[in-house]
């Protein structure tokens, strides 16, 4: 079996689900699953997978929330050590900040719902990551920041090398725009690190309720602009603030409609450059108005409640039933 392996933090972490798409079918009840916080990249891919009769390539999803980009070199690293070489592996690996909060690395190390936690009990040698080699993603143990900044430019060097030896295609991006003058200033003097992908976006922003780099953001004008954007301003783009983002005033996480914009412009060019994907399940009228109902419900929701993204999967549930299925 050919492998599709997706790596990042909680912009690509997916949800698993006991009931998986079926070959050759589009279920919609099933297709709807976690779309009221967001589908990721990956979720989409594999029901592109499934709806075209694709069988031998496998989607693995080992992303996870608050993961920096030391973590996910080591994720990839122990990943391939168990990967078969003679198949057509491929990876897409989305970046992930810089610095992470500090707090967030005691989270995952200790807290018993953290992906690493969650993980280790079903592929503990993917997820044996040591706290010790991942420090420079929670503190800057430096004494100097230049320091710092080579060491995470080091760390992106590496990660490439990994994916270049031990898989036979592979896509790299920013999640979101994460530099400072410093950071571009390193990237830049690097030819490795010019196939990471990264887009200029300018956008309107309401106010500044953003998910990270505030430096860019205009009060005056209100407006973001940048060179370095990632998969959110990619998508930030082309859509109106109210179906950016998981929740629009709180949660800047990117909705499943940045993920899809993004999954179709970006990451399906890629893969088609793999495997033919001639179905578009995103051309059936159940799929159209299923979206049509959760632009309208998304904007209406405002609070990031966790009882809010529970109540709204009831919604959704009940309109596919009753106005898609014609169940009463």
């Amino acid at each position: 079996m050919n492998q599709i392996d997706f790596f990042g933090c909680s912009f690509t972490e997916a949800p698993t689900f006991s009931n998986n798409p079926l070959i050759g079918e589009f279920d919609i009840l099933k297709y709807a699953m976690h779309c009221q916080s967001t589908k990721p990249v990956s979720s989409f891919l594999e029901y592109d997978l499934k709806y075209n009769s694709i069988d031998d390539f496998c989607i693995n999803n080992f992303a996870g929330g608050s993961f920096g980009n030391h973590v996910i070199k080591e994720i990839i690293k122990n990943r391939v050590k168990i990967l078969d070489k003679s198949k057509k592996n491929i990876a897409i690996v989305q970046l992930s900040a810089l610095l992470r909060n500090p707090a967030s690395f005691e989270n995952i190390f200790e807290n018993k719902h953290s992906a690493i936690r969650k993980f280790l009990i079903e592929y503990k040698d993917w997820f044996d990551v040591k706290p010790e080699n991942v420090r420079n993603d929670y503190f800057v143990d430096f004494d100097n920041m230049d320091s710092f900044y080579e060491a995470h430019i080091k760390n992106l060097e590496d990660i490439i090398d990994i994916l270049r030896e031990n898989y036979f295609d592979f896509y790299i991006h920013f999640g979101w725009d994460v530099s400072t003058n410093d950071f571009k200033r390193f990237f830049e003097q690097n030819d490795k690190l010019k196939i990471i992908g990264k887009w200029d976006y300018e956008f309107d922003l309401k106010s500044m309720a953003y998910f990270e780099n505030q430096n860019n953001y205009s009060r005056l004008y209100k407006k973001l602009k940048g060179s370095y954007g990632g998969m959110l301003e990619y998508s930030a783009n082309k859509l109106e603030d109210k179906l950016r983002y998981v929740h629009i005033t709180q949660d800047h996480h990117p909705s499943y409609f940045s993920n899809k914009i993004f999954y179709i412009e970006i990451i399906k060019p890629f893969i088609l450059s793999i495997l033919n994907l001639n179905k578009n399940y995103f051309e059936l009228n159940e799929v159209l108005k299923f979206e049509n109902f959760l632009a309208e419900l998304i904007p209406t929701k405002e609070s990031t409640d966790g009882g809010i993204y529970a109540q709204m999967q009831v919604e959704i549930v009940k309109f596919i039933k009753n106005s898609i299925l014609n169940e009463n």
